[in-house]
Order: structure tokens, then sequence, then C-alpha cells
């Protein structure tokens, strides 16, 4: 199962159901409008602090090891990578200058930008890039699926980068996408212990730097006078972002009610409440919300091995007959927040990535041709189908008990169990045929389609990687973005008529937060751009 952020799913719910608030600033493209145009007030200003809840205490800001995602939120303000996503998904240059990729695919580039520093003053080398993109690779869970292509990566000299392939692989995407390639000095990451980068060594190029760590209570982030930004109109996290708080204090709240008072008190400016909260903030006029586009994909993963019924095409295609989809979304009780999935591993704000190939089949429903196609499978009529899940969060065991109940409607038996989050995967991986529907969720931004749960770490459960491996070869070595383009369509396709998953909706995330906060639409938790109304 794909989980990004080292992938726990609370990391994933937190980075993509809660956060998708990946950065935000009035200036930044794309982003969804969390006020009327021209409703903010003047020019901006600076100065001032604003507080940000943290769920819990990130223990850590290295984002390699550590998947919470308070990391994340405070890694974007304190780390940059050598390109990063904009609005739209996309890789554009950050601390890199350019980068070229090879003829051959086997190849790419990155030359540095001139003048860059680390906060203490530490000139940023091609050397200390090498070495954190060595680390991220070894270390990192996000990078597991260009391991297996990496040949090397050196510095050749101060200001260039380079990384050879054995086989094409889109680099660039992977590297933008992932938390886990910002840039730090080599020396602190030689430093690294049993948890990773100790926090004393926490040195970034970003526009904030760390001022105090007060564990379990706070952290508060000042600006960053070595701060060099890159060239460009602001969008995503990508372009040039400007320091107008003077600190930024993110503050450990657990309670959701303690968030919710938080920021009807004033004691917060900027939080992530919980979805039933969200029709109570979005009529206070005292504060703002802003939904985000999508942050995971809902789904039900299909067990293909032998001891399984859905080892057969038949039953997995009566499933997705009778899963009424609609009904799920509308079981999560905010309409706002849910959008249909088009059976797509990614949302349609990601451009590059989302494909409607899928479509068509994942409209589909029909009970009574889903009942005859059990039959054909085999199904014996005191037969179970066993539906897995975990206890960590409702929104699979809802999924899980509409589907249950769509199987009753015609006459089919099933059982739901949850379990642990560490107990549901190794049941996974260690009964093959000890269950038959799995329910969880994926990133719905996913950087190459080979980081997606429809083709990912999937093997165990019988799936044709065989045939697939082929079609994300082809993806690999596109080399326009219409060659790409064809090759999403085609994984998509694949995936559609062998369902290794029933995608069953896109969750979104959304922020809350005081009015006073400038400059901010809701896109991230990234604070550069934002300003206090005075």
């Amino acid at each position: 199962m794909n989980l990004h952020l080292s992938r726990h799913p609370k990391a994933v719910v937190a980075a993509a159901l809660l956060s998708l608030m990946l950065s935000a600033c009035a200036s930044r493209a794309n982003g969804p409008a969390a006020s009327p145009t021209g409703a903010d007030a003047g020019a901006p200003v600076k100065g001032g602090n604003i507080t940000v809840r943290l769920a819990q205490d990130p223990g850590s800001l290295d984002s390699v090891v550590n998947g919470n995602v308070g990391t994340t939120y405070l890694a974007h303000e304190v780390f940059e990578q050598l390109v990063t996503i904009d609005a739209n998904y996309q890789p554009q240059p950050v601390l890199a200058e350019s980068y070229k990729k090879g003829d051959d695919g086997l190849s790419y580039t990155f030359v540095l930008r001139k003048g860059l520093q680390f906060s203490d003053g530490t000139p940023l080398k091609a050397s200390d890039a090498a070495a954190s993109l060595n680390y991220w690779v070894k270390d990192g869970s996000y990078a597991a699926s260009l391991k297996p292509v990496l040949k090397e990566i050196t510095a050749p000299d101060d200001t260039t980068v380079e990384v050879k392939l054995k086989s094409p692989f889109d680099l660039v995407a992977l590297m933008a996408a992932s938390h886990g390639s910002f840039i730090r000095r080599a020396a602190d990451i030689d430093a690294k212990g049993p948890t990773g980068i100790p926090n004393d060594k926490a040195v970034g190029t970003g526009p904030y730097k760390v001022k105090s760590w007060t564990q379990g209570e706070q952290i508060v982030l000042e600006r960053n006078d070595k701060y060099k930004p890159p060239t460009g109109a602001s969008s995503g996290y990508s372009g040039a972002k400007r320091q107008f708080l003077d600190t930024i204090t993110y503050k450990v709240v657990a309670d959701q009610d303690a968030v919710l008072n938080g920021l009807k008190t004033g004691i917060l400016d900027v939080a992530e409440p919980s979805n039933p909260q969200y029709d109570q903030i979005k009529q206070d006029p005292d504060l703002k919300a802003a939904v985000q586009g999508g942050g995971t994909i809902q789904f039900v993963s299909l067990n293909h091995n032998s001891g399984s019924i859905f080892s057969k095409a038949e039953a997995r295609d009566a499933l997705n007959l009778v899963t009424d989809k609609q009904a799920i979304m509308a079981s999560q009780g905010v309409p706002d927040l849910v959008s249909p999935s088009n059976g797509a591993f990614a949302t349609s704000t990601n451009k590059a990535m989302y494909s409607e190939a899928g479509k068509a089949k994942w409209e589909q429903h029909d009970p009574e041709k889903a009942k005859q196609l059990f039959a054909q499978a085999g199904l014996r009529p005191d037969q179970t189908i066993r539906m897995i899940t975990t206890d960590e969060f409702p929104q699979f065991k809802d999924a899980l008990i509409v589907i249950q109940n769509d199987l009753k409607k015609i006459g089919i038996k099933s059982s739901i169990e949850s379990y642990d989050f560490a107990t549901l995967i190794g049941k996974k991986n260690n009964e093959p045929n000890g269950w038959d529907v799995l329910a969880l969720m994926d990133d719905a931004n996913p950087p190459v389609p080979a980081y997606t749960d429809n083709v990912k770490n999937l093997d165990n459960s019988g799936y044709p990687r065989d045939k697939l491996d082929p079609l994300l070869d082809t993806y690999n070595r596109a080399k326009t973005p219409e060659e790409q383009r064809t090759a999403i369509d085609a994984i998509q396709k694949f995936t559609s008529d062998n369902l290794p998953t029933i995608t069953l909706y896109a969750a979104k995330g959304y922020v809350a937060y005081n009015p006073k906060v400038q400059g901010y639409n809701g896109w991230g938790m990234e604070f550069t751009d934002v300003w206090l109304r005075k």
C-alpha cells in the first residue's frame, strides 16, 4: 500500500486529508480561492507572528525517516529542494537554476543557482545536494520506486549534481513531489542517529529557520535572513517567496474541540479542524474555510490470490457493479469534502497524472448483473466475503458497511474485521488467502504511476505485474508530455480492466483560519507570502 511520508496512514491522512494545504499566498496560481478577489486588506506588510495548530509534536524535522505530518509542514519552511511542485503539481526548479535530461533518458544534470547559503551562512555546494539525495534514496520509502533503477548520484563540481540511471525513469517528477528530497548540509546528514538527523542540525536554505523548540508544546520559526528566493511567480511550493512574518509559532493541540475553541478565541490563527466541524466553521462570520481540490483516493483493494474469490475477473467486476459509490460518498456526511474519483489514481487537479480512461467502468452500477457475475465466478451460497480494514480511520469502515449492505441486497454474505494498522498490513502480507477486500487510501497526487496503489506493493495480491511493467516502461521512456499522456491512459485502462483496486471517491481536506491572516488561500500549510492585517 502506498503511504506517502514514510507511508504510515496517519501521515497520509494528515498530509492529504487534512494537509493538502501545502502553501498559500494571494499571488499563487490556481489555488482554491478562500475569499473573493480583492478581499485582502491593502498591500502586504512586514512583521508579526501567526500561530498554527499541530496535532502532535513532530519529534524531528528529518522528513526522510519521519512520517509525522508536522515534519512536512515545518520542513517546507526550513528546507528547499532542487525542484518542487507548483500549484498544478508540475515540477519547477528551486535550488536548481536549471536541469537537463539526457537524450537516452539515463541521466539528469542539475545546475545550482549561484550564491545560495544555508541559514547559518554556510555556502550550499553540489556535494550537499548529492549527499541529501543519496540519503533520500537510501533511507526514504518515497524513493523506493527509484532505487532499483538508480546507478549513482554525484557532484562533479561545486555547482553540478549528476544522477545516472540503469533504465529511464521520471526522476524530476518524483523528486519534486517528495518531501524527503530536501537539501541539507552533508555534515548534518553524517551526524544522523537511530531516529534520523538531530534537531540541532535542522539547518536549511528555506525562508525560515528554527528559533526554539519546546518538546510537546510548541515550535517557533523565525525569518532566515540568508534566504535567497528563486525567480518567477509564486505558485504552490515554487517561485519567489516573500517573508512577511517575523515568526511562525506551531502550537501542539491534540483535542479537536480545543482546536475549534482556539480558532474562535484567536489563540490559533490557522488549523485543520475535523470534518464534522466544517459546517460550523463555514457558517462562522469570524472564520474562513478553504476547501482543497483533493487529497486522497479512498479505495478497496481486491485480493488476486488463488484463495480469494477475487482471483476471478468476474468477481472483481461484480464487486465494482454492486458497490454504490455515490452512497459511500454520502456516508461521509460533508458533501463539500468528497468528489467522484472516476476510477482514476489522481485527482483532476493533477493535470499530468489524471486520466478518465477508467471512468466508464467506475460509473457502472448494476446489482443484478453483479449477482450473475458472482455466480459465474463460483461464489457459493454459504461463502462469506471477508473484508478487512484499520480501526484508525472510521471512513474506511463506513465504506465497507455500505458495501456490506449492497452485497446483502443481492443475497451475498460478508464480514468486516478492523485491526490496528500494523496488524492489518501483517495480515495482508502474511496471510494472502485470509482476506478478500481491504479498505484504505492512496495519495491523490502521485508523482509517477509506479507510485500508486494501483501499481505498487500489490504483488502479494496476485496482481499481473508481468503485463503491467511494459506499460510502465513505456511511460518512463516517454520523451514528450503527449507520449506520457498516452502511456498514463494505457496504464489507467489496464488497472480499470484488472481492478487491483476499486476507487470509491476522492477525499478533500480543508483549512480554517482567522481573516486577519492575509495572502492565504489554503492551498497549503506554508506561510511565505502571508501577512497580518493591522
